[in-house]
């Protein structure tokens, strides 16, 4: 890779995520997963192929949002989840960046069809108050799955995350770190409610406390670092 080019940070940043959530075990048996990022200022996107383990920089293909490939290439089983992710920047100009997982305890509540509720602080602290929508199930890459996945978005179109019946996730974000915070509180979400459902009935948190939970967030980020005084 060619550290001077104008995307190699974002390359950078797609990599030390996707290793980040290999080492964190979040993800399946094989690994399976694609993430792309929005390059600032155009109407591109970086995307990697159809695993997240051992992702390198020049691995990653430069794509428009119309889906044209302009730079490196992708295997055919990649080239499907292309709209997956178009779909999202389409539709959220917000968004700036993308990742599937079939990461496998969220993917549980997408394969039961059933939405996921603010059950666990972290998914609270991440704004999620409204149940993480179902996309219903369609052929990947086919014009049902994407017009299933876009009609969950509006369902809910405060979310950063979709479920894809019986097939996975998607989270998203306005950048990578955001991303990939998402899946961390889909997944430590949906594991700890069903592991409370074999002791009792998993309690969302109420939509007032998850906005309490946040502001709690923005509020001690805004003090800074702590210090011990001198």
């Amino acid at each position: 890779m060619n550290e001077d080019q104008p995307d190699a940070k974002l390359r950078m940043e797609i990599v030390r995520g996707a290793q980040a959530l290999v080492d964190a075990g979040v993800l399946s048996g094989t690994q399976h997963g694609n993430w792309s990022v929005r390059v600032p200022g155009t109407d591109r996107i970086l995307l990697t192929g159809s695993s997240l383990g051992g992702v390198r920089p020049e691995d990653l293909a430069v794509l428009t949002l119309d889906g044209e490939v302009v730079h490196g290439g992708l295997s055919a089983s990649s080239a499907e989840i292309i709209r997956m992710h178009t779909a999202v920047y389409l539709e959220r100009s917000d968004v700036g960046s993308v990742v599937h997982t079939h990461s496998p305890y969220s993917s549980a509540f997408a394969v039961a069809n059933r939405p996921l509720e603010c059950y666990a602080e972290i998914l609270a602290r991440m704004g999620s108050a409204d149940p993480i929508p179902v996309a219903a199930y369609g052929p990947r890459g086919s014009d049902e799955s994407i017009g299933n996945i876009v009609r969950a978005m509006r369902q809910a179109p405060a979310q950063n995350a979709v479920l894809l019946g019986n097939h996975g996730i998607l989270a998203f974000g306005p950048d990578v770190g955001t991303a990939r915070q998402m899946v961390f509180a889909l997944e430590e979400t949906a594991q700890l409610a069903i592991l409370a459902s074999a002791i009792g009935t998993p309690q969302a948190i109420p939509p007032t406390m998850v906005m309490a939970a946040q502001q709690r967030r923005a509020a001690f980020e805004a003090t800074g670092t702590v210090t011990a005084n001198s």
